[in-house]
């Protein structure tokens, strides 16, 4: 008979004989491919994408059924590739994501069939195993729902690392295994396959195309509603307004602080102290010589530096947010130095 055994590591079900033993049934998948991630505002996407998958099911069999004096049934497996297409919705977070999305597999039961995956089995002597397909569906819908963070590998490369579900819409193939013994049905066990996975995925993120945002249209006031305002260096600072930290500077094509930015840094952190409400923004620029993706990621790895160093002081992570703005931003046509900077932007008092 075959009992139900979910989700003790891979194993999704056992065959247990007549004699106790059990043979356990294994079901992988693993998918690659590629997502089209496009921004529609500064926290939610819209993906599009392709993924080649492949699933194996695989029964191990640790006490084989010998069929006669010189064969024995030992495995019974079947594995198929298909190609899925997706379509979803992302929310980002600061350096984390959440993501939703629809998987359609139209292939899925063509890809099993062309790859051995129509039932059979292994019957000699009037003893074995055989497998018939009862039914098989041509279309299938997944939905995966996936939680991520975002960061930068130890090659400074940047890569997303997350964790989801494969949840099947539907049942995709209903199989009725039949145990054979001298000839006669010794056991019948209908089993019903899914698409269903827990799944751990990385990716490498590239920019292929970015847009310059519009310009915010003018709003008229009779009566500009009244700021807050904090200082900083000896200057009256309100909200929405930024701030060019002087002293944080980094080495050419490096993100390690030095004891002139950490110091400045300090002076960030005593601002923050004194309002337990004040949320700010760490935007880092660069100057426009060498590649521009390059940039941007460097910008971003020293807004985070800021950030960690911040975070160690004891700020908390939701109060601090950051972005890369690369060479996007100059201030300067002349002094490319200038344009090197880290800036301070408060979102709230």
């Amino acid at each position: 008979m075959l009992k139900s055994n979910p989700l003790k590591n891979y194993i999704i079900g056992e065959v247990t004989t007549s004699s106790g033993a059990n043979k356990q049934i294994y079901k992988m998948t693993n998918t690659m491919g590629i997502d089209a991630n496009y921004l529609v505002s500064k926290q939610w996407s819209v993906n599009l994408g392709v993924n080649r998958a492949m699933h194996i099911n695989l029964l191990s069999d640790p006490d084989p059924v010998r069929v006669s004096n010189t064969t024995e049934y030992t495995t019974w497996i079947y594995a198929y590739k298909y190609t899925s297409y997706l379509i979803g919705a992302r929310y980002n977070q600061y350096d984390k994501f959440f993501q939703c999305n629809i998987h359609y597999a139209g292939m899925a039961k063509q890809a099993i069939e062309n790859n051995g995956g129509a039932g059979g089995g292994i019957i000699t002597n009037g003893n074995g195993l055989s497998s018939t397909i009862l039914s098989r569906k041509e279309n299938t819908f997944v939905i995966s729902p996936e939680y991520g963070i975002t960061g930068v590998s130890s090659f400074d490369l940047p890569m997303e690392l997350s964790v989801g579900l494969h949840i099947p819409t539907s049942i995709f193939s209903k199989e009725q295994a039949t145990f054979i013994r001298n000839g006669s049905n010794a056991g019948t066990n209908n089993l019903n396959f899914t698409q269903a996975a827990v799944w751990l995925r990385v990716r490498i993120p590239f920019l292929v195309w970015s847009r310059n945002p519009k310009a915010p249209k003018p709003v008229i006031v009779t009566k500009p509603a009244p700021q807050k305002t904090v200082e900083y260096e000896g200057k009256k600072v309100a909200t929405g307004e930024k701030i060019i930290l002087k002293s944080l500077q980094f080495e050419q094509a490096k993100d390690v602080l030095s004891p002139s930015a950490m110091a400045e840094l300090d002076k960030v952190e005593q601002l923050m102290q004194q309002s337990s409400t004040m949320i700010i923004e760490i935007i880092g620029h660069t100057s426009d010589e060498g590649d521009r993706n390059s940039n941007i990621e460097l910008s971003l790895k020293r807004a985070k530096a800021c950030k960690e160093y911040l975070l160690k002081k004891g700020i908390k992570s939701n109060r601090i947010q950051v972005r890369g703005m690369g060479p996007d931003s100059p201030i300067s046509r002349t002094d490319k130095s200038l344009n090197r900077r880290v800036e301070m932007q408060i979102i709230r008092m």
